[in-house]
């Protein structure tokens, strides 16, 4: 999957000096891309648009403009059975596995819905289907007739997981998918996580902003901020040779077990929080940048390739 020029801006109720009502540039112009069996990750501050980028890709928001390329068709456009067809292809799993779940259905029927639903199987097929489901991320078959109240933060994911899997999907938006689970269950979902890509061949787009979850399970990093996209690489690559202030600042504020390390450098930001109603001309990231110079207020970077390493910066690191 790829999505060229992306936007999404949400219109607000307050309206700026000239009279119009202000936008909020949650998405401004991005390119993406997403190798097939591949776990991409991407991370930034909150607010900075991630979660936004996901629910485009899959079509949970409309595009403001740009277009996303899947299997060399224009998604953005696809409309009726078309838009049916792609949904089975891509699937999500939501960060807070209650508010995702149907309080009022039992699982067999949460598990069963998308596949009533796009007519793939009834009767004793669905239910052995649904049995399938349960065993693949390690739930017991009986459980199927209680309600999602009924099982642990860890449990209710695996469902969510369950029901993300049973169209046989190719590629999946994980959207901060154990940000809202104990520490000591994030592992057993992870592993999970792991062990479905490497047996059905599925391609992730990893939100998170969780840099130790990150470093983990994706094979490249993708670094938002402020609606923008400022580096793109490998997770090795990102984690010990930042390019992009940005990204480095994040890294400087990965807590580490080793006490020696302690006085390891930091960046200490300081000046104006940008805004996403009226984002900074320039680079978005220079009013807090510690190397930033006249330039950066004036013209925006390009995105520089370098090997398959991007990053949009007029004074790259390293």
């Amino acid at each position: 999957m790829s999505g060229r020029n992306l936007k999404k801006y949400f219109t607000t109720n307050s309206r700026g000096l000239q009279g119009k009502r202000e936008q909020i540039k949650a998405v401004d112009d991005i390119a993406l891309e997403i190798y097939k069996n591949e776990t991409l990750a991407l991370v930034g501050e909150s607010g900075c648009g991630k979660s936004t980028l996901g629910r485009l890709l899959i079509r949970l928001l409309e595009l403001t403009d740009g277009e996303i390329i899947f299997q060399d068709r224009n998604i953005a456009t696809l409309r009726g059975k078309e838009l049916q067809d792609f949904r089975k292809k891509v699937q999500i799993i939501f960060q807070d596995p209650y508010a995702s779940l149907n309080p009022r259905m039992r699982v067999r029927d949460i598990l069963g819905e998308p596949l009533a639903t796009h007519r793939i199987a009834q009767g004793k097929e669905k239910e052995a289907r649904i049995a399938e489901l349960m065993d693949l991320v390690g739930l017991r078959r009986e459980y199927a007739r209680r309600y999602p109240h009924q099982f642990s933060g860890g449990q209710r994911q695996r469902i969510g997981i369950a029901r993300a899997l049973a169209l046989n999907p190719e590629l999946l938006i994980c959207d901060e998918p154990v940000s809202a689970l104990d520490v000591s269950i994030r592992s057993q979902i992870l592993n999970l996580l792991k062990d479905l890509q490497t047996r059905f061949q599925l391609t992730y787009l990893f939100i998170s902003h969780d840099l130790s979850v990150v470093r983990y399970i994706s094979d490249r990093v993708c670094v938002m901020f402020l609606g923008k996209i400022v580096e793109v690489g490998r997770c090795r690559e990102i984690f010990e040779d930042p390019r992009h202030p940005y990204t480095k600042l994040l890294m400087s504020a990965v807590p580490l077990p080793n006490p020696h390390l302690r006085n390891r450098e930091r960046i200490l930001l300081e000046g104006d929080i940008p805004s996403p109603i009226n984002p900074p001309p320039g680079c978005r990231f220079h009013t807090r940048c510690p190397y930033a110079k006249e330039i950066c207020g004036e013209a925006e970077p390009v995105m520089t390739d370098a090997g398959g390493r991007k990053y949009a910066c007029h004074f790259p690191l390293g």
